[in-house]
């Protein structure tokens, strides 16, 4: 399954080499969910960042249960500060 993966901040590093800016497109096994998504590139578990599948939330408790498909668009954004 390809997948597109976009990021805010300093999340970015966590992309793949050759990403492009904020937004990657990765192969992920049939039946992941946004939580093995996070960690199959290494990002940190917290649960202050903001995760959406096509647009909408995914809330904490559906990160491990919500599967995801074909051409879906995942995003994870870190919470903006403000100061």
């Amino acid at each position: 399954i390809r997948i597109q993966v976009k990021t805010t901040g300093l999340l970015n590093e966590h992309l793949p080499a050759g990403s492009k800016k904020n937004s990657a497109v990765i192969e992920i096994d049939d039946g992941a969910t946004p939580l093995d998504v996070m960690k199959q590139l290494g990002m940190p578990l917290e649960d202050n960042l903001l995760v959406s599948l096509n647009g909408t939330v995914v809330p904490r408790s559906q990160r491990e249960s919500q599967t995801l498909s074909d051409n879906d668009t995942l995003a994870i954004m870190s919470p903006i500060k403000a100061g």
